[in-house]
């Protein structure tokens, strides 16, 4: 018996809370919300005039150059010309290289140069193509020889 009065009692209690919650669940949706009003930027009438696209171009065009000059990087090239090969009496071989880095074209270049040997190189591709000018084609081997401790491997071919 008196755990049925408790039981009426406890639903009695959830029944009441349910319906307040239910009946302020009501209110909240009926709460009319906020107008709010677009903000409006203040019109300044005291604007500049933009120059004229033509304008600026002129007195650019107009002006004088400045009395010095930017630094810039130095380039250096030399093509090697048919006059030059047979002047020289040296035999022209194509080294094809393949697809190489920066720092590998770096150590071919520091190879060349250390012993003194002419060079041209062309892209086909992703493969790097050497035109290179010596007398000896066994000094040539040696030399490239010289690549496969920067893991760069050739393929050497008479032009």
């Amino acid at each position: 018996m008196q755990v049925r009065v408790l039981m009426t009692i406890l639903a009695c209690f959830i029944l009441i809370t349910l319906l307040v919650l239910i009946r302020k669940y009501i209110d909240a949706i009926n709460v009319a919300l906020p107008v709010f009003k677009p903000y409006e930027l203040a019109v300044d009438n005291n604007q500049p005039e933009f120059a004229n696209v033509s304008d600026w171009v002129n007195k650019l065009s107009n002006k004088s150059s400045s009395p010095f000059i930017y630094p810039a990087p130095v380039l250096q090239v030399k093509l090697l010309l048919e006059d030059d090969i047979l002047e020289s009496h040296e035999e022209v071989f194509r080294v094809s290289v393949g697809a190489i880095d920066d720092y590998q074209f770096f150590c071919i270049n520091q190879v060349f140069s250390s012993h003194k040997i002419k060079y041209s190189y062309y892209k086909v591709g992703d493969n790097i193509w050497l035109v290179v000018l010596t007398k000896d084609e066994n000094y040539l081997r040696s030399v490239l020889d010289k690549l496969k401790y920067y893991e760069i491997n050739y393929i050497l071919a008479k032009a």
